[in-house]
């Protein structure tokens, strides 16, 4: 007789994975920006639905890219470093756009996974 095992459990998936493979696939569809010059050509041109960071960028850098485009879209850090994300886009990159609304979405949900994102919601009583 077949014993009755459980399947193994499968440990909780790492947040920061997900959302590498999320910019890894908007990479391969052809909807992420890179660069300074390009994202903020793209945010300006309303392209651009998320406005992404890594997390080593230089502060210099988010805060020209907020004061460029912040008021356009939402400029969003990420726990990845350019590192890390060097293995997508092949050169080392601090900024990112992402120019396809689904995908965006997906990168949100990602983050928001990973802890960067915190949505306040007021509660009535």
């Amino acid at each position: 007789m077949p014993r009755n095992k459980k399947p193994p459990a499968n440990p909780a998936p790492d947040p920061r994975q997900a959302l590498f493979q999320a910019v890894s696939l908007c990479r391969k569809a052809g909807q992420l920006t890179m660069g300074f010059d390009a994202v903020e050509e793209a945010a300006v041109k309303g392209k651009a639905w998320l406005v992404l960071t890594a997390s080593d960028a230089s502060p210099k850098t988010v805060q020209r890219m907020k004061h460029a485009v912040g008021d356009l879209v939402d400029v969003l850090p990420m726990p990845l470093t350019q590192d890390q994300l060097s293995a997508v886009c092949h050169r080392a990159v601090a900024v990112y756009a992402v120019t396809d609304r689904n995908l965006a979405k997906l990168c949100y949900d990602r983050l928001t996974d990973c802890g960067m994102i915190t949505n306040e919601e007021e509660t009535s009583e």
